[in-house]
């Protein structure tokens, strides 16, 4: 009798033993997850969100797109401010270039009212809790033949809370600038070539040739970084622009 109730005593006794090793190594699982979740949380990376701006107040045609990150106030300040200072240029110019077309031919501007067009969107790369890439890509026409196309880059530093530079991507490359350069220069010939057909060779020497200026628009991805050529910058207008993407 005695024994089987030392039985008893000591089968409870495990059995409660290993409802509270069931219990510790729970709580601590709960409290490891918790401790994880929270830290991916403070890791998790910035959501870029799409901002509009229209107007079609005459004359105007106005379609802008930019990004916005919850949480980023100098990256979105940065950010507007660009987009408000392009939009600010092209509405005084394009006033100007209006009045002027309404005194001189009134006529025909009473018959053919003008429009100016406005476009800006946005090519987003490398996007880590270190680094915001952003392009924008905007289209302007403000009278005459045809409108304009031209780049803006945004890469934005976010713990340091400023933009990267070209020199901040290649650092402790003294000769970076003609390693681009000597990367771009047949790849853009190669493009030029295919687009023509090979009966034109536009100005790529000198529009990516060893100068930083060159290479000034240029967006940031993981393994690789992509210039931005505008019209005009290695080939004419109708060509149309470029882009080439150097590996890291």
């Amino acid at each position: 009798m005695k024994n089987k109730t030392k039985i008893i005593i000591y089968a409870i006794f495990i059995i409660f033993l290993f409802v509270l090793c069931y219990f510790i190594f729970w709580q601590k699982e709960n409290i490891f997850f918790k401790y994880m979740s929270e830290k991916n949380q403070a890791l998790q990376f910035p959501v870029v969100e799409n901002k509009k701006i229209e107007d079609s107040t005459n004359p105007f045609k106005i379609e802008i797109n930019y990004p916005f990150v919850s949480g980023l106030d100098d990256f979105n300040q940065r950010a507007k401010s660009l987009i408000d200072n392009e939009l600010e240029e092209f509405k005084k110019i394009s006033l100007e270039n209006d009045a002027a077309v309404k005194e001189i031919d009134p006529e025909s501007y009473a018959e053919y009212p003008r429009e100016y067009a406005f476009v800006i969107g946005y090519e987003s790369g490398m996007i880590d809790e270190n680094t915001i890439s952003i392009v924008f890509n905007i289209y302007s026409f403000t009278g005459g033949a045809h409108g304009a196309s031209y780049y803006i880059p945004l890469n934005y530093d976010i713990k340091n809370k400023r933009e990267i530079k070209l020199a901040d991507v290649f650092k402790e490359q003294a000769d970076y600038v003609q390693k681009i350069s000597d990367y771009c220069i047949p790849n853009l010939k190669q493009q030029i070539a295919e687009r023509t057909e090979g009966e034109y060779s536009g100005w790529v020497e000198d529009g990516a040739g060893s100068r930083e200026e060159n290479f000034l628009v240029f967006m940031i991805k993981e393994n690789s970084i992509v210039f931005y050529f505008p019209q005009y910058q290695v080939a004419a207008y109708a060509i149309g622009d470029f882009k080439v993407e150097m590996p890291q």
